[in-house]
């Protein structure tokens, strides 16, 4: 039985913001395997690639610009996470509950937090050596919290009371925590 079927192709209690990432989550984890392989692979390679080249507007110059620059890590590495918990979570024993959403237990959360926060380390590590870069710790936090959010927003999507009000409400504090983050690597 496919994963949209065991979840259901109909959620009538759940709003279009719900239902549309919903099915965005029963997408990817109905890709294939090889393409869901690629994905975090080529999503990594895209990471790595951007922190290849000089920043594309002057630094220094604006503390909106610098906030811009900073805030783009937590989506760039809440995304990677995502796409590495759906091929991480299709195969493994246990990862996908009975409405075949993934269980975001803590263990898993943190396997891939971590993960994802040592890719942050290593690309960081990367930028100190790219001419017209420069590395920040708080930039890995800023990477940390994107993963994290994205984790907790896929946790509450696949509670079967999960509603529109609820899910708003993590995405605001999703983004209030990643500018939060994204402030405080500008600042240091």
């Amino acid at each position: 039985m496919a994963v949209a079927e065991r979840v259901g192709a109909v959620e009538p209690s759940a709003g279009l913001m719900t239902r549309a990432l919903r099915a965005l989550g029963r997408g990817l984890l109905a890709l294939p395997w090889p393409l869901a392989a690629a994905l975090p692979v080529l999503w990594a390679g895209l990471i790595w690639r951007l922190s290849s080249r000089p920043v594309p507007f002057p630094t220094g110059v604006s503390v909106v610009w610098e906030l811009v620059s900073n805030l783009a890590h937590a989506p760039l590495f809440g995304l990677l996470c995502l796409f590495t918990a759906a091929f991480t979570w299709r195969g493994s024993r246990g990862s996908l509950g009975s409405r075949g959403w993934p269980v975001v237990s803590r263990a898993r959360a943190l396997a891939l937090v971590a993960l994802v926060g040592a890719y942050g380390v290593l690309d960081e590590w990367h930028q100190s050596r790219t001419p017209g870069r420069d590395s920040s710790a708080f930039d890995v936090v800023t990477d940390v919290v994107g993963a994290a959010m994205v984790l907790w927003i896929v946790a509450y999507l696949g509670r079967p009371d999960a509603r529109e009000r609820g899910l708003w409400a993590r995405l605001v504090a999703a983004m209030a925590a990643s500018v939060a983050a994204a402030a405080l690597s500008s600042l240091s």
